[in-house]
């Protein structure tokens, strides 16, 4: 006979297991609008006894072991899928990059946007129409001829003002950075913490189970920083998270350390510098600390240091400042100032330094006189000396003379030349108004591209969410299934118990009363 109270225990693991499982089902259903909540599910096995002699009830010939002991669980574990949530923080790393990307390069469109219309190319064609008059009266009229002035230093303070507001778009998204990288260090803090709690925690837990709920938060925590660069996550055998970011420790799941992150001074070194505190330098594929970096440090072909050659903040400043450069050389130059330099048409605000277009201005002496540029320079034989006049033809017939504007008609061609080059690794070559419309495009189809990507990992990534959702996320369906089984499953094992006690009442009371 086997012990008594063997179907009895059988039967109590069995209530409270099937107890347990309508437990976690009410818990799910609790959590349904929790964010970030895992779908829990009690892991059960069927109990296993020994084959060995000495277990064995009867006798030693009978080869029924003690089987049929029942159910019982291992602990209550979450559903998620590993290379979901993998794929999901890769994606989403994606999407923010890009997101941002596109944010920037909006903010960069709303001071250019007028390039080619009211913008640079309208006052470049003013100063244009205005050299063109000149052209075609004397040299000597002063009226036309500063016309001619005002429209280049219209041209000028249009200059000046894209710098500028470029400038303030650089310092909004350079403090941006800065706190971004706060943000990030203290998200890293709050992992780092929570990897030490669940480490504790985990010494009252059995095998391959752990606080369900502190890993709930953790993972939200790791997908927000997904979301700032691409990262891989390992964990260890004391439970925590090992983080890398772009191939970076930064976040030691087994010393319980983070690896904070760090950006040099930018009014210093003018470039977005950033590296780990271990000295590694922050090199990511993806992530909106990459939008960031590539954006502020992006300087296409005018790159330099740390910068890169995505076309971003620094390539459209330098963009403009190569449009006022060339600008000031060409016309500088034809106008006879590599010769004598009082003869410069455009200069910096500060003498001797670099023509920016945040520092573009008409020159001192064109300012002083406005027909300084009818006037040419010629040798006077007589005294040794060169000279400046307007240049004049004598009429074959009266021998009367005419001033001519060969100057100006000269400058006026230099607009329309289209074998200028722009930029020291040469951008681009053509002429100003070709130039114009080919920065302009140039953001446009950098915004484009940018925007092909953001939609497509939207996409990508609303399908991960959907797959995790299906496969993590708590179905109302499904748990009133579970529900309506764990009762069921209750009911019956309740009705067994009743059964074993009719049995061990008889067994009690009945037993050995004959006719009874």
């Amino acid at each position: 006979m086997r012990p008594t109270f063997l179907g009895f225990e059988t039967q109590k693991r069995t209530l409270q297991v099937a107890q347990k499982s309508l437990d976690i089902t009410g818990n799910n259903v609790s959590n349904l609008n929790t964010v970030g909540y895992t779908r829990q599910r009690v892991d059960l096995y069927s109990m296993y006894v020994s084959g060995n002699q000495s277990l064995r009830w009867c006798s030693k010939t009978n080869g029924l072991s003690l089987t049929g002991q029942g159910v019982n669980s291992n602990g209550v574990s979450q559903i998620r899928d590993q290379f979901i949530d993998k794929r999901y923080r890769e994606n989403v790393a994606t999407e923010a990059e890009t997101e941002n990307t596109v944010n920037i390069l909006s903010d960069i469109e709303d001071v250019l946007d007028d390039f080619e219309s009211d913008g640079l190319q309208y006052y470049t064609q003013q100063f244009f129409n205005a050299l063109q008059d000149y052209s075609v009266e004397k040299p000597d009229s002063a009226e036309v001829a500063t016309l001619s002035r005002n429209a280049a230093t219209n041209l000028c303070r249009l200059l000046n003002d894209y710098s500028n507001k470029l400038c303030e778009i650089e310092d909004t998204y350079v403090n941006e950075l800065e706190d971004t990288l706060s943000y990030v260090n203290e998200l890293t803090e709050n992992i780092n913490k929570l990897n030490d709690r669940i480490a504790r925690e985990l010494l009252n837990y059995s095998e391959g189970y752990g606080p369900n709920e502190l890993y709930d938060q953790l993972n939200l925590y790791v997908d927000e920083l997904a979301t700032y660069g691409n990262v891989d996550v390992v964990e260890n055998s004391n439970g925590a998270f090992s983080i890398t970011m772009g191939g970076v420790k930064i976040v030691d799941g087994e010393n319980f350390k983070t690896n904070r992150l760090f950006m040099k001074d930018y009014e210093v070194y003018g470039q977005a510098i950033v590296s780990f505190e271990s000295g590694d330098d922050l090199n990511l594929e993806s992530g909106m600390l990459k939008s960031y970096h590539d954006m502020i440090n992006g300087n296409g072909v005018y790159a330099t240091g740390h910068q890169n050659s995505a076309y971003g903040i620094a390539y459209f400043k330098s963009a403009v400042d190569e449009f006022a450069r060339t600008l000031a050389n060409t016309f500088n130059s034809a106008n006879g100032a590599d010769e004598d330099p009082s003869r410069a048409m455009f200069t910096a605000k500060n003498d001797g330094a670099l023509v920016t277009a945040g520092n573009i201005r008409v020159a001192d002496s064109w300012l002083t006189d406005a027909t300084m540029i009818g006037q040419v320079r010629r040798f006077n034989e007589e005294t040794g000396l060169y000279e400046y006049g307007y240049d004049q033809i004598k009429d074959e017939v009266t021998g009367e003379l005419t001033l001519q504007n060969t100057n100006v008609l000269y400058l006026v061609k230099q607009l329309s030349n289209s074998s200028i080059k722009f930029g020291n690794a040469h951008d681009f070559q053509g002429s100003f108004y070709e130039y114009i419309s080919f920065v302009s495009n140039r953001l446009g189809q950098t915004i484009q591209y940018e925007n092909s990507r953001y939609d497509s990992a939207v996409t990508t990534v609303d399908t991960l969410l959907d797959a995790r959702d299906d496969v993590s996320g708590v179905q109302l369906d499904e748990e009133g299934i579970n529900m309506l089984n764990y009762q069921k499953w209750y009911s019956a094992s309740s009705r067994i118990v009743t059964a074993l006690d009719d049995l061990l009442d008889k067994l009690i009371n009945s037993t050995g009363r004959v006719g009874l």
